[in-house]
C-alpha cells in the first residue's frame, strides 16, 4: 500500500518532511488532498462522527451530507455506540476515484487533542487497511491533529511518523 500525505499547510508539509525524511515509500504533497487522493482517504474525526469542523467538513461538501450518515450510522454500530481514539473503521463513499474513508478519530469530541492522539489514528487507520490489502492500493492521509485538534505540526508529524515505523515493523509486506 502505497501512503500519501497531503495538506494545504505549509508548516504540516515542512513537519512531515523533516519526520519522514528517513522512512521510504512515502509520498508528500503539498495542496487540496481531495483534489489528488485516489482510492483511500483518512478521517481523522472525532468518535461520534461529527464532520462539522476542519477537514471533515471538507469531506462533507465533496461527497455530499450523506457521508455524514454514513460514517455516523456506521459508529453507531460499534458496541459503544462511539469510535474510541485509536480505533477505525472503514465507510464508503459512493465517489468513483475515493470509494473508501478511513474513519481514524483523533478526539472524542471536537477540541484541542494530546499529540500523541495522532499516532493512535495513524496507527489504527494502517491497521483497518492492513485487512484489505487487495482492495487497497493507496491510503490518502491529511495532517492529523493539525486543525481542530490544535497540535502543533512537528509534533503531530513526528507521531504519524512513529505510528508508520511500528506498523511497518509489525507488517514488513504492507509497505
Amino acid at each position: 500500500m502505497q501512503i500519501h500525505l497531503a495538506d494545504e499547510s505549509n508548516e504540516v508539509v515542512t513537519a512531515w518532511h523533516q519526520a519522514f525524511a528517513l522512512v521510504d515509500n512515502i509520498s508528500i504533497h503539498c495542496g487540496d488532498i481531495l483534489t489528488m487522493a485516489a482510492d483511500t482517504l483518512v478521517s481523522p474525526a472525532n468518535s461520534y462522527g461529527f464532520m462539522d469542523g476542519g477537514i471533515d467538513r471538507c469531506y462533507v461538501e465533496f461527497f455530499g451530507p450523506e457521508l455524514e450518515v454514513r460514517v455516523q450510522d456506521a459508529i453507531r454500530r460499534q458496541p459503544d455506540g462511539l469510535l474510541p481514539v485509536g480505533a477505525a473503521l472503514i465507510v464508503r463513499t459512493g465517489h468513483p476515484r475515493i470509494p473508501r474513508l478511513v474513519v481514524a478519530p483523533t478526539m472524542l469530541l471536537p477540541g484541542p487533542v494530546r499529540p500523541e492522539n495522532c499516532f493512535y489514528a495513524m496507527s489504527a487507520a494502517l491497521l483497518a487497511c492492513e485487512r484489505h490489502p487487495a482492495e487497497i492500493q493507496q491510503l490518502w492521509c491529511p495532517g492529523l491533529g493539525t486543525g481542530v485538534g490544535a497540535v502543533d505540526p512537528s509534533s503531530a508529524a513526528r507521531e504519524m511518523a512513529f505510528a508508520v515505523k511500528k506498523h511497518r515493523i509489525r507488517f514488513p509486506e504492507g509497505h
